[in-house]
């Protein structure tokens, strides 16, 4: 029996609440352990859920929009204004075909780490800390963040564009250092001193994004493109499968790699969509608390989730099955739609300055940018190089700061879901701020490095800092698919399970992320064993190349036999698979 639309969508008086996050709290005491029968989430190894059988109703898309907008931001930054126009510039539009793939990978796994915070409230973590008495494996991502995104490449990055603007206007040289320094000092204050961290959040990406289009937009008008640059577009876009061998060698292949993971937004950054839903309302994480800064009060996380009866009233489900909906949506409308139309401008911007087939320019990302602002001043003046320097400053800006709220966001919470909230000092938002303050510190202090620190540190430059995440940053991401994929499938009652075709798109996830996985270990072994070069940037067989792709296809039969398998004698086991329509 379909439920009527007023059972399911909330009216818009309700949905405008949401624009500024919602936090409804539950008094626990009066609420049941959920039992172990099929229409409720596996328990695991963590403490019982609460039975609570009201989903809330669902707003309007309008009212929603938020998480992925700060995705978006902080993918702009990382490949489509870097990497992705580097990887063009070198090879031509040949091997676009490999970001769009990169960025729909990336919505259904973003929509499957979403399912498990709108099915129970609980943040992904805390359904992984359920997979073991350990609870490795949040903390074994928290270790991954910090190794992944401790460097402060972006916010480099951003000085550096930031610097060159004020040369180009006052002929005055400025070292990137003391600008980045300034950058992280007001990310860390505009974070601290808010009452809900994730409304400041929301504001400030809405706000960068909202100036990096046009201003990408005018500098692509002013400087002309040819139709058959955008034939070529095209064209490269479907050539699915072909690539050129050198994206294998040189500088090539760390660009590609970080690329490919930052085909949107990149590594443990994904899995923080589970906390900005949970910060937003989101289904059931309306029940748990949203992260205060200092001006705020803190909130409280509940210690488990909250749980209805997927096999009884049809109404929650109902309910369920809309919020994924919408969720799916507001992940198409902000993330994916427009994270294309932003390397499309960037790509044919590239091209429009400086060409194809500038393999000088491989992995140079720094270079790049400033001969395509010094092509863009020949054509239309100083203005436009601004113009162009301006659009790039302000998106790698809005990516460090995605990046400073995320890091500390994911320990913040890993931290105080698994020992602080066991104490009796520790808050949420006291945790966060901790890990805020920490970060930030740390982040001054290889930039303080790189400055101060004589020729032992001249390596920490822009590039450098940016590209050395690519090797922690697509094994998190081939670890965190497979995790996430077998608790949707296996711990959530067979209603509110992932679909087949998205078990199938988990699967995809695995192969894609996954090769280059093994790929980059391969070649990080062969290189410290003093292999040839020619050995480790190939593909040629050798015998630590195929025992670390055997692991790789092994742990990849063993996902796919878990989450497309007989069900029969799993703990984790519901009948059949649910279709969302």
């Amino acid at each position: 029996m379909r439920r009527t639309a007023d059972h399911i969508r909330a009216p818009d008086d309700e949905g405008r609440l949401y624009r500024r996050g919602i936090y409804r709290p539950l008094s626990e005491e009066g609420l049941d352990d959920a039992p172990p029968t099929a229409g409720f989430p596996v328990r695991g190894h963590g403490p019982p859920y609460k039975r609570y059988g009201e989903v809330p109703r669902v707003p309007r898309l309008r009212h929603l929009v938020g998480p992925s907008v700060v995705a978006l931001g902080m993918g702009l930054g990382a490949g489509e204004f870097l990497l992705w126009p580097n990887l063009v510039t070198v090879n031509g539009y040949s091997i676009l075909w490999l970001f769009w793939v990169g960025v729909l990978t990336q919505f259904v796994v973003i929509s499957e780490i979403e399912r498990w915070t709108i099915a129970t409230g609980e943040s992904v973590f805390g359904g992984m800390a359920r997979l073991d008495r350990w609870a490795f494996w949040p903390w074994f991502f928290l270790i991954a963040t910090l190794a992944s995104f401790f460097w402060p490449g972006w916010a480099s990055q951003s000085a550096v564009f930031t610097g060159q603007i004020v040369s180009a206007v006052t002929h005055v040289t400025v070292p990137w250092q003391p600008i980045a320094l300034l950058m992280l000092a007001f990310i860390w204050f505009g974070l601290a001193v808010s009452k809900i961290v994730y409304n400041a959040l929301e504001r400030f990406e809405i706000a960068l994004v909202l100036g990096f289009f046009p201003l990408l937009a005018v500098a692509l008008i002013v400087v002309g493109f040819l139709p058959e640059d955008m034939l070529a577009l095209l064209q490269g876009a479907a050539s699915v499968g072909s690539a050129p061998k050198s994206l294998l060698t040189g500088a090539q292949f760390p660009t590609l790699l970080i690329a490919v993971a930052y085909a949107g937004s990149g590594g443990t950054l994904l899995l923080a969509q589970s906390l900005w839903l949970r910060d937003k309302g989101f289904g059931m994480a309306a029940y748990q608390g949203r992260i205060a800064g200092i001006r705020g009060e803190n909130e409280e996380i509940s210690a488990t989730g909250f749980a209805f009866d997927s096999l009884g009233d049809p109404t929650p489900l109902a309910r369920f099955l809309a919020w994924v909906r919408t969720a799916e949506r507001e992940l198409l409308v902000t993330f994916v739609v427009l994270i294309l139309v932003s390397v499309v401008i960037t790509s044919m911007l590239v091209t429009s300055t400086l060409g194809t087939g500038n393999s000088e320019l491989a992995g140079d990302l720094t270079r790049m940018v400033a001969l395509q602002g010094e092509a863009l001043e020949r054509s239309g003046g100083l203005w436009l190089r601004v113009v162009f320097l301006l659009g790039g400053a302000l998106v790698l800006f809005s990516t460090q700061l995605g990046i400073v709220d995320t890091v500390t966001r994911i320990t913040g919470t890993i931290f105080y879901e698994r020992y602080g909230q066991h104490t009796s000092f520790w808050t949420l938002k006291r945790a966060f701020l901790f890990f805020l303050t920490v970060f930030v510190l740390a982040s001054m202090a290889i930039i303080l490095a790189s400055w101060r620190g004589g020729h032992a540190m001249d390596r920490l430059q822009p590039d450098f800092l940016v590209l050395i995440a690519g090797p922690f940053t697509i094994a998190s991401m081939y670890a965190f698919a497979l995790v996430v994929g077998y608790m949707n499938a296996r711990r959530l009652p067979g209603p509110l399970a992932t679909p087949l075709w998205k078990r199938l798109g988990m699967i995809w996830a695995g192969v894609l992320w996954g090769w280059f996985t093994a790929e980059q270990l391969s070649r990080a072994v062969l290189s410290r064993i003093g292999a040839p070069t020619p050995l480790i940037e190939s593909v040629a067989l050798h015998p630590v190349r195929v025992a670390l792709y055997g692991l790789w296809i092994v742990s990849l039969l063993w996902f796919g036999w878990r989450i497309l398998g007989p069900r029969q004698g799993d703990p984790g086991a519901r009948v059949g698979v649910y279709t969302e329509s």
